[in-house]
């Protein structure tokens, strides 16, 4: 995504949108709109990209990217380093969440 305030314009202009029936429905100003829009604010407040986001249905990991919030490497230290741990239910991870957070504070390493 080279250039984010474009991308996020696209979406409001697809949906057919002013900037402030946006303001509207996300609290987000009309005039931060406008200056995320234009590439005026270099680093919009991460909220408000959320609220954004959400509100046009897009990937929000992509869109703080795209501004420098975060990168690779800090996607890759958030992945789960275990084999096939995508497989397990949410309370399978829990389980096993509070059983390293026993072992932990057990001083067992």
């Amino acid at each position: 995504m080279n250039d984010p305030g474009k991308y996020l314009k696209s979406f409001r202009k697809q949906l057919k949108l002013g900037v402030k029936a946006v303001y509207a429905k996300t609290g987000v100003g009309d005039s931060t709109i406008r200056r995320i829009e234009e590439g005026a604010t270099k680093y919009p407040h991460a909220s408000q990209l959320k609220v954004l986001a959400n509100f046009y249905g897009i990937d929000l990991i992509e869109l703080y990217k795209a501004y420098g919030y975060l990168d690779d490497e800090d996607i890759k230290r958030k992945t789960v380093f275990f084999d096939n741990s995508e497989l397990l239910t949410d309370e399978a991870i829990a389980s096993i969440q509070g059983l390293i957070n026993q072992l932990t504070e057990k001083g067992i390493q």
